[in-house]
């Protein structure tokens, strides 16, 4: 291999490592936020949590986001391809305008539907709530989240690279470039399938569930990422024998669009409801087209989401005030239930107000 692959090499390793480090941190963090919960059943306690996910959430994209520009500032030197000026950075929240405390609430609702489904005592119509998560239903919590951090830190990453390749006359496009070291299962068909081929610069790199690819920036002359895809898909042929490469010519790759994600890469064939059939299904309301954040939307985020923490604190210290230590969230005069971590719950609240104040500021 060349000395000018191997730097490259070394370049696109360092980044993804880079990438999975910001992924694993962030998941340990919201980790330590959910694991010892225990108000599965309280909408008000799993805001309080979901804005506590939201401050770390946002500290994670704005950390990605500036690694991602590092890196292709530094590819597009390596291929003589900087651009005379960049954009400031904007720190958006990449998911089609969906509020973060919105989206991290989602593992909590799925659990405890779970739990709902489980542990419903018939000839009350009530929910003999466990002491203890049971594993099988913590199983699915932590699956969905850590899908939700991958999507996360993909999107915010891929947009990063997208606004800097746009800055740079020299760049045609990109390419995918594979990452076997950083998937436990090994790269999937579609991925594989997916890295040989040209995307515009102007086209967002298509996601799809816990993909570890990264982005390469094409000149007119210089295709760094299509040699070391290369040499990840000799590794990774001999590994698997001859019959695999086989199996990859029968995959044929789709582009969908995903409401809140963008384009996502599936396999011709798989299920996947369109946006039209997603609003037919629905009884919520009516779902959008995926498009980019922008600063103004950004804004009204924080906004909703600063607005919605100061509703939620006040409700907490009014029963703090009033010395019972109890919440009745629904407000008509149902029995409230204690709640043993309010004084958590309120912490939680005012580190998203400070987070959201700092942002609006």
């Amino acid at each position: 291999m060349a000395n000018e692959d191997l730097k490259y090499e070394h370049l696109v390793v360092t980044y993804a490592a880079q990438q999975e480090s910001i992924v694993e941190a962030l998941l340990r963090a919201l980790l330590q936020i959910w694991i010892p919960f225990l108000w599965w059943g309280r909408p008000d306690m799993v805001n309080a949590a979901a804005a506590a996910s939201a401050v770390q959430v946002d500290a994670a994209t704005r950390r990605a986001r500036r690694v991602s520009r590092a890196f292709m500032l530094r590819q597009l030197e390596l291929v003589e391809a900087l651009p005379e000026m960049l954009p400031p950075i904007e720190d958006t929240y990449e998911r089609g305008g969906t509020s973060i405390v919105e989206v991290y609430k989602r593992p909590a609702r799925q659990l405890e539907h779970k739990i709902r489904e489980r542990f419903r005592n018939p000839d009350t119509d009530t929910v003999d709530w466990p002491d203890r998560v049971p594993d099988e239903v913590w199983k699915t919590f932590e699956e969905r989240l850590t899908s939700i951090v991958n999507d996360d830190i993909a999107a915010v990453s891929r947009d990063e690279a997208q606004k800097v390749m746009a800055a740079s006359a020299k760049v045609i496009g990109y390419r995918r470039v594979i990452h076997p070291e950083f998937s436990k299962t090994g790269t999937c068909g579609l991925c594989i399938v997916a890295a040989s081929r040209f995307y515009k610069k102007s086209e967002l790199m298509p996601l799809h569930d816990l993909c570890k690819c990264t982005i390469s920036p094409m000149t007119k002359d210089r295709d760094l990422g299509l040699r070391l895809n290369e040499a990840d898909l000799a590794r990774i042929y001999a590994a698997a024998g001859s019959n695999y490469g086989d199996d990859l010519k029968r995959i044929t790759v789709q582009v969908r669009e995903h409401g809140e994600l963008g384009p996502i890469l599936t396999r011709k064939g798989d299920a996947f409801r369109t946006l039209a059939k997603v609003n037919r299904d629905s009884k919520r309301q009516k779902f959008t087209p995926y498009e980019r954040m922008t600063p103004d939307a950004q804004r009204h985020m924080w906004e909703s989401q600063l607005a919605t923490s100061e509703s939620g604190l006040r409700i907490l210290m009014d029963a703090k005030d009033n010395g019972t230590n109890l919440v009745d969230i629904t407000g008509r005069g149902a029995p409230p239930i204690p709640v043993k971590d309010i004084d958590k719950a309120i912490g939680w609240y005012r580190s998203l107000i400070a987070r959201a104040e700092s942002n609006l500021g």
